[in-house]
């Protein structure tokens, strides 16, 4: 209400300000400097000094000029003779003042128009600040020789990419605030998104879908890093990586459900990105599996880890689909895996095995519509577990089989693992062979010397 009394016209609505329409706010200051130009010169400035002394000499003459006299008007005339110089200097200075204040009014007229003619053909325009104009291209900007060699089955034409890069400028700020809530920083002192960045993002925007399984997104995000040399900290996403992978996970989930890579982007934005990114609505045993100590104790023993997973997930050949399906693990393997080191007992039952398989794999499940997510995303019992799953699902065994509340959960995993490995060890010792077995057991002996 106030702001419709400050101005010619209405440009502030309740829309504009709670959804933060840059462009409307921009506009409404705008035309509030239009219609209320006074802006009065500092004091201390040497602008108010010239208007100050053409004040000074100004009313003088006035007064002596209401009532003339011929010694005033040549008393007038004689000090004007003496401060000619700085009278015109001062005058001068105001008439420079006055033509910069038209010209300033007349680039706002001009950026009004713009302004209010792009929100009118539906293009509002994203006002930036001097931080956000140097990160704009990062975000906006896409690669198509880089996307189309990371995938094969993409085909961008310059409509295509035109389209995606609109769709990115108008929500650059959305991406933006992902990018640094998911990121970490890393050793040179720059911000990255790693892959336990990316993942919590998964989980957290609901993305699970048997179109897209964290299986798929570890793909994506190895294979982007492909062409480097990197390792350790440096195995992150900078910006425009980050919103490149972003494009392949639109296309990989919504491949079958939109046509063009642009819906498919405008579907992962709207569903999933928009309501669920950044709200840090993590369950309790996210917290707990994805704390620094935790996941410290995972990393030292990585690699141990990818090899029991990789032997694991290839043991399963009830069917002809478990077969072809070598880099994920399905229900029955991790329970091999339980079994072989003796861990089943009263305590962990099988029960409560499928309980932590679906409880890892549901973390990041749309919520809403569990039945139509089961039939249209395949939501059920035949899912198979990623690696970055297989841990989550080895802390939470380790949480079931030492439940002491007195120890730090990364101690009782550690100790957990140790007992892993041992078993597993002992149990593939005599079955040699194999080049995955012999690769794992190589790697078992090293770390329990």
């Amino acid at each position: 209400v106030v702001a419709g009394r400050c101005s010619d016209y209405e440009l502030l609505t309740v829309n504009a300000v709670v959804e933060g329409q840059s462009d409307m706010l921009a506009c409404f200051l705008a035309q509030l400097m239009l219609v209320r130009p006074n802006l009065a010169a500092q004091p201390d400035s040497l602008l108010s000094m010239h208007l100050q002394s053409l004040e000074e000499v100004c009313s003088e003459g006035l007064m002596h000029l209401t009532y003339p006299h011929p010694s005033t008007t040549m008393k007038i005339c004689l000090q004007l003779e003496e401060c000619w110089t700085k009278f015109k200097l001062a005058a001068q200075a105001v008439q420079e003042c006055t033509k910069c204040i038209a010209g300033i009014k007349e680039r706002v007229h001009a950026f009004l128009g713009e302004t209010l003619s792009h929100r009118a053909r539906g293009q509002p325009k994203t006002m930036l600040d001097a931080k956000e104009s140097r990160e704009f291209l990062f975000y906006t900007s896409l690669n198509p020789e880089r996307l189309t060699a990371m995938n094969k089955e993409l085909i961008l034409d310059k409509l295509i990419v035109d389209k995606v890069e609109d769709i990115l400028r108008r929500h650059f700020r959305l991406l933006r605030e992902i990018f640094k809530h998911y990121s970490s920083s890393k050793s040179g002192g720059s911000n990255g998104v790693d892959l336990k960045g990316l993942l919590k993002l998964f989980q957290e925007c609901k993305l699970r879908s048997k179109e897209f399984a964290p299986f798929h997104l570890e793909t994506i995000f190895n294979n982007h890093l492909e062409d480097k040399s990197r390792s350790g900290d440096d195995r992150s996403l900078a910006p425009h990586e980050f919103i490149e992978v972003l494009i392949l996970c639109a296309f990989t989930k919504f491949r079958q459900a939109a046509s063009s890579l642009s819906e498919q982007m405008l579907l992962l934005i709207d569903l999933h990105l928009k309501p669920n990114a950044c709200n840090d609505a993590e369950s309790m045993f996210q917290k707990m599996a994805y704390s620094s100590p935790v996941r410290q104790v995972l990393d030292q023993h990585q690699k141990e880890l990818f090899y029991i997973f990789q032997l694991y997930a290839f043991l399963d050949m009830s069917t002809t689909e478990a077969m072809q399906k070598e880099n994920t693990m399905n229900i029955t393997e991790f329970q091999m895996l339980l079994e072989d080191c003796g861990f089943l007992d009263l305590t962990l039952t099988e029960a409560a095995v499928q309980q932590i398989f679906q409880g890892i794999q549901q973390n990041a499940t749309a919520e809403e519509g569990a039945e139509e997510a089961a039939e249209v995303e395949g939501v059920d019992d035949d899912e198979e577990m990623s690696f970055s799953e297989f841990l989550d699902g080895l802390v939470a065994v380790a949480a079931y089989k030492f439940p002491d509340p007195f120890t730090p959960l990364s101690s009782r995993i550690n100790t957990f693992l140790l007992q892993l490995f041992a078993s597993i060890r002992k149990h593939w010792s005599r079955k040699r062979g194999a080049p995955r077995v012999d690769m794992m057991l190589n790697a078992l002996q090293k770390k329990m010397r």
